[in-house]
């Protein structure tokens, strides 16, 4: 019964703290030296869906070094292919 309670109690807890909304931070996000805010951050993101989609170099050098390294075939192939899907804002 003993090991039930203690089962019980840690199971509790576990769902208590994944329960928790994740803390929304006050500060900008500290990247070595430099700081950005979410709106630099979403910009950033925005100028390098611009780069893939229209710079055929910049595209190809993305392609290799995000997918190069991925050895299973399957995934490999699904990688290559998300970039030729277009985020539509």
């Amino acid at each position: 019964m003993h090991i039930f309670n203690t089962a019980v109690v840690a199971l509790a807890a576990l769902v208590a703290t994944s329960a928790q909304a994740a803390p929304t931070p006050s500060k900008p996000y500290t990247h070595g030296n430099r700081h950005e805010t979410p709106a630099q951050n979403l910009q950033k993101s925005r100028q390098y869906d611009h780069l893939v989609s229209t710079n055929v170099g910049f595209r190809s050098y993305r392609m290799k070094k995000e997918c190069g390294p991925i050895k299973d075939p399957a995934v490999h192939g699904d990688c290559i292919a998300s970039f030729a899907t277009h985020e539509h804002r």
